[in-house]
């Protein structure tokens, strides 16, 4: 065979190429995402074998149920693993086809005779391909492997969960896999052959283990502390090197802390090593939650004690000291639970009754003094006659927003956007109001949307804000979206997004909480400039975004993570797990987050780890850092500082690859 038909029949043996999977079997794993298919192989000719090895997953009885929830998610990212470059991995398989033809398609028979007759053809060949790689492929290290499965780059199955699958979860099961005569086609993957990368398929085993946790209740069967040695000292071994079969206990799994499965003991217990003994089980010196019980009781009772008493003398030696004082106030920071705006949908707006207020938001009989130490004089002031009101933009707890027009000190005119106080509005949500004017009043970002003034001498009572002309995110979105038969560059995906993670990593970095995070609270002006708001418009459009959990507040639960949805709990980590919800927001192009499911079916869906899947052409690298917002652990969520940096590096990546190939 001559050597041009060797070297191509070479390529069609030993690579494959990328495409977008359409399937049903792994459509929960696999959607929008490109699949790598091998060579002799077609996505069809895999679907169907994926189904005939779900139907016999199905159908076994032997199978462990803390195993079987892994198994389809092995089977379909262990035959089609997901592309992390795909338009470069195809271009590549084509363009080397191309080549091959360009150099043996005897428009130059004198060099096709040159390199078919001597031993040099191969370094000849060689020399040609890599020459070609450094011109087409220099700005990307990934897209110079050969596109196989061993070798190009491709998101596969993390090693140390299929480590723990073979050796732990489902050690039997895993072995009868790889010798079925229809599992075994599908392919079970080889764990020691993945790679040891951090960008990978995960199948979602979590390790129970709860740092905080230093005592245990009755036998310690739900004890999942970190106490890793015996009553003796002696450390403990890890569960799977004595206890073979651990598919009933996920608590045992990649771990050797003291544990009670099954409450096989009195108390948390754990192997250890002693030769004289093949097996040499020791408790572990844990006390019981119970038996510190009535102490905890009394020294927190104590402690509350001595800061009532603290707090008293405070009060006292302040009123002394105050007759003295000069009039001034520290601007103190905000607790880190605070939102920005107040967070209307979240406030309860019962009407407990008005107080009448003078022109600087402090109830009547405020002497001139205490009005001294008020942030608001840190803000301009103006009138109602310097402001003129156009249409309304909806409405929020306080009241009405209307967009308008401010006449300024220096006679130019400004478009606002106008926030009034409603008439008769209670005492907490006059309150309220003036809480949210302090706590913005200091905020300066050009991506967060800022106060302008405030307007206090005559009802209604209104803030200002600068107005951004095309409206919220979400709107946006949908209006330059392909149902719209219009399209946004992946450049400016990466702009939105950075803008908004730097106005986050601002309010982090100031101990604000927003609580709301989500494109319709994010304002779109001209430029492409994006700022973060929240109006808490109550307009139709957004009520199936808010949900009011047991009888509470309404909560954007599709923007929540499980620990703000059952405990109430509101953090920068909690903002974190909504920016990375606002990433596939501006990435799907407006569309509603868990679309087609109930609110109630939502929280089912976040606290089983139901993630959202990858939007339709988001790059795997961005869907990445989507996860990771998303992780269960919110410790283990990257941070607002870390987010900017990458999606920075990715923005400024983009436009040297622009400027270089325009």
């Amino acid at each position: 065979m001559p050597l041009y038909c060797l070297y191509i029949h070479s390529i069609d043996q030993s690579s494959g190429i990328c495409q977008l999977y359409n399937g049903t079997i792994c459509q929960h794993f696999l959607k929008n995402t490109h699949v790598f298919i091998p060579p002799n192989a077609t996505i069809n000719e895999l679907e169907e074998r994926l189904k005939a090895a779900y139907g016999v997953i199905k159908e076994s009885k032997d199978m462990n149920a803390n195993c079987r929830k892994y198994a389809l998610p092995s089977l379909c990212f262990s035959s089609l693993p997901i592309c992390r470059t795909p338009e470069r991995t195809n271009l590549l398989y084509f363009a080397n086809l191309a080549m091959f033809t360009n150099l043996y398609s005897g428009n130059d028979t004198r060099e096709k005779r040159s390199v078919s007759k001597d031993s040099k053809s191969k370094h000849f060949f060689l020399k040609k391909k890599s020459i070609f790689y450094d011109d087409v492929f220099s700005k990307d290290v990934s897209s110079k492997y050969p596109p196989t499965k061993e070798s190009e780059n491709l998101k596969r199955i993390c090693r140390e969960e299929c480590e723990l699958l073979e050796t732990e979860l489902c050690q039997k099961e895993y072995a009868i896999a790889k010798r079925h005569p229809v599992i075994g086609i599908v392919g079970v993957e080889e764990c020691q052959r993945l790679p040891q990368h951090k960008d990978c398929s995960t199948l979602g085993i979590t390790i129970e283990v709860d740092e905080t946790e230093n005592c245990y209740w009755e036998d310690g069967s739900s004890y999942r502390g970190i106490k890793n040695r015996s009553i003796t000292g002696k450390p403990c071994l890890r569960w799977s090197w004595l206890m073979k079969e651990i598919s009933d206990f996920p608590e045992l799994i990649g771990q050797n802390y003291c544990r009670n499965p099954g409450s096989a003991e009195k108390s948390p217990w754990c192997f250890v090593d002693d030769r004289s003994l093949d097996r040499n089980i020791e408790s572990c010196h844990i006390p019981k939650c119970s038996h510190n019980l009535w102490l905890r009781i009394i020294l927190i009772s104590g402690l509350i004690v001595a800061a009532f008493i603290i707090i008293l003398l405070f009060v006292f030696f302040k009123k002394k000291g105050s007759q003295g004082m000069k009039n001034i106030q520290n601007i103190n920071t905000p607790n880190a639970g605070d939102n920005i705006y107040g967070n209307s949908q979240l406030n309860s707006n019962q009407d407990m009754g008005r107080i009448p207020l003078n022109s600087s938001m402090e109830p009547v009989g405020v002497t001139s003094k205490n009005m001294e130490k008020n942030s608001l004089l840190r803000i301009p002031h103006f009138t109602l006659q310097d402001v003129e009101f156009f249409e309304e933009l909806g409405e929020g707890a306080f009241g009405k927003v209307y967009k308008g027009q401010l006449r300024q000190l220096n006679k130019k005119t400004v478009n606002v956007a106008i926030k009034a106080l409603k008439e008769n509005a209670s005492i907490k949500t006059q309150q309220d109001f003036r809480r949210e004017i302090d706590l913005i009043s200091d905020l300066k970002h050009q991506n967060i949307v800022c106060i302008l003034g405030v307007i206090l001498n005559k009802e209604p009572y209104c803030m200002l804000f600068e107005y951004m002309a095309n409206g919220d995110l979400h709107e946006f979105l949908i209006a330059n979206s392909p149902m719209e038969k219009k399209c946004l560059l992946q450049l400016e995906f990466l702009q939105i997004a950075m803008q908004i993670s730097e106005g986050m990593e601002y309010l982090s970095g100031h101990h604000y909480v927003h609580r709301d995070l989500a494109a319709r609270n994010c304002l779109v002006n001209e430029g492409l400039t994006v700022k973060i708001s929240d109006f808490g418009l109550s307009r139709d459009i957004y009520s199936s975004d808010y949900y009011r959990v047991q009888s509470k507040s309404l909560l954007p639960v599709r923007w929540m993570p499980s620990e703000s949805i059952l405990y109430g709990k509101f953090t920068t980590e909690s903002d974190i797990w909504s920016f990375g919800v606002v990433l596939w927001e501006i990435y799907s192009y407006g569309m509603q987050p868990y679309s087609g499911y109930s609110n109630p079916e939502v929280i089912n869906l976040i606290r089983s780890r139901q993630l959202l899947s990858c939007p339709e052409n988001c790059p795997s690298a961005v869907y990445s850092l989507m996860i990771e917002c998303w992780h269960e652990q919110a410790v283990k969520r990257p941070t607002f500082t870390d987010i900017s940096h990458r999606l920075r590096t990715w923005y400024d990546g983009h436009i040297k690859i622009d400027h270089i190939n325009p």
